[in-house]
């Protein structure tokens, strides 16, 4: 489909951000990329990466930029930094919403025998994807076992 994947969205960006000389905007989207595209080298030269292998990277990008805007309590460096963050925080995935965690327990219960917490969780991570916070999942999943 039309759908494009994190890094194809990000190279159409940073395209526009060279054009538009966003100097901010260019170095974000260069490290992030260069990040993708060493994930990328990792795991296989010749495949295209998932969508959810994407997303972590990004997300994995996030909590860098988190851990080192703590280092600045304030100041001109925490404010760059909070800057990366929103620009960052613009390919990271949805998170997926109580209700939508939900009809997933739902359907893996449905799909399944199994009442194992460990296998059911894997199991609803999977299902939602790229967006699933693991929080909320236990969270729903030990409610629905109870």
């Amino acid at each position: 489909g039309d759908h494009m994947s994190i890094k194809n969205k990000i190279m159409e960006d940073l395209k526009t951000a060279m054009k538009a000389q966003d100097k901010e905007r260019m170095s974000v989207l260069r490290m992030v990329l260069s990040d993708l595209k060493y994930a990328a080298a990792q795991e296989n030269v010749h495949a295209e990466m998932t969508e959810e292998a994407e997303a972590k990277v990004v997300s994995t990008y996030h909590k860098r930029l988190l851990k080192s805007k703590d280092d600045f309590p304030e100041g001109e460096k925490r404010v760059a930094i909070e800057g990366e963050l929103k620009i960052v925080e613009e390919y990271m995935p949805k998170k997926a919403g109580p209700e939508q965690v939900q009809a997933a327990i739902a359907e893996v219960l449905k799909s399944t025998p199994d009442r194992t917490f460990g296998p059911l969780m894997k199991m609803v991570m999977t299902k939602i994807g790229a967006g699933a916070d693991g929080k909320v999942v236990s969270e729903l999943l030990k409610k629905s076992l109870g």
